[in-house]
Parts: C-alpha cells; structure tokens; sequence
C-alpha cells in the first residue's frame, strides 16, 4: 500500500459525486466535556491564526485520504448505508472541537444514526488530469478543521467499477487509520449490498483516548521523562532543529534567485507556495527484505532499527559525522481498544545514534535497537506539552518543530492489506510547502519496504533525497545478501 499525493495516483476518469456528512434538526449535538488532546488544540490554533490573516478556513496542508479501489458497479444506496455505518462506528466522525472566544477549546458530538450524506454529482471526466485538479480543490476546501464535517467522501464510478475516496483533517486520524480503512469500508459496503455480516474488530472511540490523553498531558511538567530526554536531545544542539543531513536548498547563487524566487514569494501569512517534491521509492522486495530482516535479527535487531543504522552508517560514510539524529514516530495504541480506532494515536521521539567504535552493521544495529527501546519515552507526551513544559524552565529557549522526522509502518498484519498492496488502494497526503522539512514514511508492506519522501520543492533537494535513499537502497541489499551468503 503506497502513501502518496493525489496526483500520482493511477486514477481511471468517470463520474464524480461528492458525499458530503450532514445532519438535521433531529442530530441532538450536545455539549461534550471530554477534554481535547494537546496536538487537536495546537492544530485548530493554527488554523485560526491563518483564518484571522488569510481569511481562509480550508485544510490545505493539513488533510490525510485514501482511495480505494472496487472492481463492480457503484450501488449509490449501498455506499450510502456503509458510509453511515462507519460513520456511527467512529466517534470521531461525529464530533467536533471550536474554540470560543477566549480560545478555549471545547465539544460538541452528535448521537449515532444521525449523520446522512448529501451527494452532488459534479460531472464526468474524459481524462485525469482536470479530474485530480478538482479533487485536489474539493478536500483542500473541505477537510478545514475549524467546522464541522473536517472531511468528505467521492466516488469516481464508471459502468463496472468504482474508486472511493475519503479525506478527513489529521486531527481526526493518523497514517496506521489509513491502513485499517479499506477493510472495514470494503466490508461495510459488501455487508450493505448483500446484507453478510461485516467481519470487523472491535474499536473504542478516539475521544475517549483524547479525553484520558489532555488529563495525563495536563499533569506533566519538565520532569516528565519524555520532558527530560527531549531536553537532553534538543541541549546537544542549542535548541535547533535537525535537519536533514544532504543539502536541500539550491547553493549556487544564481540557481537560488532563480528557483526559490517562487518559493520565496509568500502568501500573505508568509507561506511558501512552492509546493514540496515527493518520491516513492522501492528500497527492497520481499524476499530481501526478509533477508536483511534476517541480519537484523541475529543482532538482537528489528527491520525498523537495523533501517535507522544504516541511515546512519550513510549518514558517517557521507562524510556528515558520526552521530545520526532524527525525530521518529511512535504509535500510542497501547491498548486492545485503540488498535482499530479511527484516531491520531502518534506520538514523536527523539532518536540519536553515534556510530563511533562500531566495527560492524551488526554492532550498529544492536547499539540503534537499544536507543530505540530508550527513546520510547519520549512519546510518552505529546510534543507540544514537552514544549509548554521546557518553556517553564528559566533562561530556557523554545523548542522547535523537528524538521527530519523518520516514520515506520507494517502493513502486513491489515486486514485485506494484500489486495492493496496489489493496487487495491493507497493513502493519500495533502501538498505541503516547507521549505525545512523533509519527511521518510517507511512501509513494510506484504511486497516489500518502501519509502515515501517528501522535501522542499527544489532540484537540489530532490537530487539529495534520492541519493540518500538510493544509498540506503544499495547497503541494505548489500547486507541481506551478504547474511544469505554467510548462512
């Protein structure tokens, strides 16, 4: 299952509709006290501050989907009925946060069996292109996360088949969500066409978790270990962010007045518009990622670490230092509830890995499995309230928003996640415009390990990445086929 941009997205034209949640005077929304996570809150403050200087209320950058593939004709009351179906199955679906007018946060949810759809037609496409323009406009203008519904549906049908897609703001869910979606709206839709029982996990409310999450969160201060690792890991560096270690922005002089010129030519909130670049890069198949798992495991090692020691082998051999350094993240299902909940369960950790003495890979990848078990706790608070409680200690700078952040995903344990990873679907990420982050999604899919890139929209940093992970490519295959070899 690839994570990707709507516009790489082997899209077939047809007829769009858009689905759109509502609900009438009968939906009871009543005031809900359950609290608001930390990195909800941050998010819709931002999205205010932008409304109040762009007068813009729209996701833009900030809104995750998924297009799912139907290989059968389109049953509009079938969709319908499953739609709703997973509607009332995920709270978060049926809530909503606002901020009143001293900025605090407070919500509002409606009961189950409340929420319809309206669906528009919009019209049928001959070709791709216009047709990814207007979804593009459709979720950026849709998935806003200050109103209510923060996401929408579309259908692409033609005579014997159809493409679903979902889009919906990050605060209401995160990239293992995307995973888990295609299943449960493949068998809502079958159970709603043919009325078998949809074979689905349970799953609590995401809600729920965010209520218990603001009140651990709230608790916290700069003695927290998660407080206390990222200091110590923010200290080493002034409090700068990590960059990615190649170089992203163009160095000639010329070449930079020439191609940043758009970048650099802001909006009016001071947002680049140069969109970032993207790659999806194939770094091993199954086979060989089952070897170079194989490697890792006789070091004590997982697949997710020995891939973070050979970032950092690169990163020495490059000539950039011995010591490896990068935000990743950590998913917060830590309990049976929350593994198929619709929800943003991430949190975000330092890792730090100093190569110095390492006589061999498996020496490294034993060192990063043992950094990787330490640097656990610093996910153990939303990154957002480690910075609130650093910002309290004295003569204390402001911790910044990481820039280099490495994530990892298996998909193979997914229900269904074979059928996607043959095509059957894919996630989706809106455009972004920084021109400081650079983003590694790294999946382990049932076909093999991908990556997923995204960084500054310039030449340069598009050569960097694609060295680096074509680097990263040629070591970890050198590794699994040398431990074939030895056994």
């Amino acid at each position: 299952m690839q994570f990707t941009e709507l516009d790489a997205y082997p899209l077939r034209p047809g007829e769009l509709r858009n689905w759109t949640p509502t609900t009438g005077p009968a939906a009871r929304w009543r005031d809900d006290p359950r609290g608001t996570s930390h990195v909800h809150e941050a998010h819709l403050r931002g999205a205010q501050a932008i409304l109040r200087r762009r007068h813009i209320d729209g996701g833009r950058e900030s809104w995750l989907g998924v297009g799912i593939e139907f290989e059968e004709p389109l049953s509009i009351p079938g969709l319908r009925t499953a739609l709703r179906a997973w509607i009332d199955r995920h709270e978060v679906l049926r809530t909503h946060v606002f901020l009143d007018d001293d900025g605090a946060p407070f919500r509002r949810s409606a009961q189950t069996a409340t929420v319809d759809l309206r669906i528009r037609t919009i019209g049928t496409y001959r070709s791709t292109g216009p047709l990814v323009e207007q979804l593009l406009g459709e979720f950026d203008r849709s998935t806003a996360p200050l109103t209510w519904p923060a996401y929408m549906f579309s259908t692409v049908s033609r005579d014997d088949s159809f493409t679903l897609f979902f889009a919906a703001d990050h605060s209401l869910l995160d990239g293992y969500s995307l995973i888990l979606s295609p299943h449960e709206l493949r068998e809502l839709y079958r159970e709603a066409i043919s009325e078998d029982a949809a074979r689905l996990l349970p799953t609590g409310s995401y809600v729920n978790y965010s209520d218990t999450d603001r009140q651990v969160a709230d608790r916290a201060d700069a003695s927290h270990p998660a407080s206390r690792m990222w200091n110590e890991y923010l200290s080493e560096t002034g409090f700068r962010p990590d960059p990615f270690p190649m170089p992203l922005l163009p160095i000639s002089a010329k070449i930079l007045a020439d191609e940043t010129r758009a970048a650099l030519s802001r909006d009016p909130d001071g947002v680049p518009r140069l969109p970032q670049g993207a790659l999806n890069f194939h770094l091993l198949d199954d086979e060989r990622a089952n070897n170079f798992a194989r490697v890792c495991s006789e070091s004590g090692a997982s697949l997710v670490t020995g891939v973070l020691a050979g970032m950092a082998k690169i990163n020495t051999d490059l000539g950039f230092g011995p010591v490896f350094r990068c935000a990743v993240t950590r998913h917060t299902r830590d309990a049976e509830q929350w593994i198929a909940a619709l929800g943003w369960f991430v949190g975000i950790a330092p890792f730090r890995l100093d190569t110095t003495g390492a006589r061999t890979f498996g020496e490294l990848a034993q060192r990063a499995q043992g950094e990787w078990k330490r640097s656990k706790a610093g996910s153990t608070l939303p990154y957002l309230r480690i910075a609130e409680a650093l910002a309290d200690l004295p003569d204390h700078s402001q911790a910044p928003p990481p820039r280099f952040v490495v994530s990892f995903m298996d998909t193979r344990s997914a229900p269904g996640s074979d059928v996607n990873d043959a095509g059957g679907a894919a996630a989706l990420r809106s455009r972004d415009y920084s021109i400081e982050d650079v983003y590694l999604w790294m999946l382990r899919t049932p076909s093999g390990l991908h990556v997923a890139a995204r960084f500054p929209g310039f030449e340069t940093a598009r050569r960097s990445v694609t060295l680096y992970l074509g680097a990263l490519r040629s070591m970890l295959t050198e590794i699994g086929d040398a431990g074939v070899t030895r056994g």
